[in-house]
């Protein structure tokens, strides 16, 4: 219950909110979607049995059980890194889980989990031997009747497009988009200061891409973060949910408001500004 009642409305053009179950598809978009310890923050424990995510929380909210799909996985490898050069992870309790958030994402193929980060590959090209890492095979993917999902970003930092296109293709023919955007202990976190306050990396550009394609598509946009965020041409958006980080039944309690189970508030913890120049000097209390 706490988690609902942490969901802040900013934006609800149209009555786009609630989304009507009666939909024949909606297409989840965004790394974080998959991400269960992601919405715990910074400084919390993961559960021993995983935290439904956003993705599985909608999932469920239309009558699909993404709970049956556990990841097939093979080819384990202990003391394994298939390392690929610059590449960003995603949060994950551990190896089974980094199998699972792999079998999500139609794209990846291999994968290496280390330290609480699953890191996704489309090949094993990069096998090498490196202490304490888990590497396997993804050997099948979960295919939702109802629900599609991308990642478009590789990381929540977002340093490249090139999922981006298999987003906008995943986003064929449905009937409402749900764009997961925000920050994670990678960005803002005890010595990870962030210098601006922009959406990280193309975060922006993603969200363009979608609604530049589908511009007659219902578009939720929801935010994962604890620090104020300069939306930028994201703040047009049909509507824009705030979840901030909501805890470990966060990813349900997204579903429960995004299709009206739940009343969002309309209140925020923080004070927004435009852009990072429109920031008070440091010092400055007039506020």
């Amino acid at each position: 219950d706490a988690a609902r009642k942490a969901m802040t409305l900013y934006r609800n053009e149209n009555k786009t909110l609630p989304l009507s179950k009666d939909v024949k598809k909606v297409a989840v978009v965004g790394p974080g979607a998959s991400m269960g310890p992601l919405l715990l923050g910074n400084y919390a424990v993961p559960p021993d049995h995983g935290i439904p995510t956003i993705l599985e929380g909608i999932q469920m909210a239309l009558g699909e059980d993404p709970s049956k799909f556990k990841g097939q996985c093979s080819q384990w490898e202990n003391n394994t890194d298939y390392f690929v050069s610059g590449e960003g992870g995603v949060s994950s309790w551990g190896p089974e889980d980094c199998c699972r958030l792999c079998g999500l994402d139609m794209t990846c193929k291999y994968f290496t989990w280390y330290e609480n980060t699953c890191y996704k590959k489309t090949s094993d090209a990069g096998k090498t031997s490196s202490p304490q890492r888990i590497s396997g095979k993804c050997d099948a993917h979960f295919e939702g009747k109802k629900v599609s999902y991308a990642m478009g970003c590789k990381s929540i930092g977002c340093s490249d497009d090139s999922g981006f296109q298999d987003a906008v293709e995943s986003a064929k023919d449905a009937e409402a988009i749900v764009l997961v955007l925000g920050l994670s202990d990678s960005q803002e976190a005890e010595g990870h200061d962030r210098s601006v306050i922009e959406l990280p990396g193309m975060q922006e550009k993603l969200y363009t891409m979608l609604r530049t394609a589908y511009p007659h598509t219902p578009l939720v946009v929801v935010l994962v973060h604890g620090g104020t965020l300069a939306l930028g041409s994201v703040q047009e958006a049909p509507a824009i949910l705030d979840a901030w980080y909501p805890g470990m039944q966060g990813g349900l309690a997204v579903a429960d408001t995004l299709f009206g189970d739940s009343n969002p508030a309309g209140r925020a913890s923080v004070t927004s500004y435009l852009s990072t120049n429109d920031l008070p000097a440091m010092g400055e209390t007039n506020l």
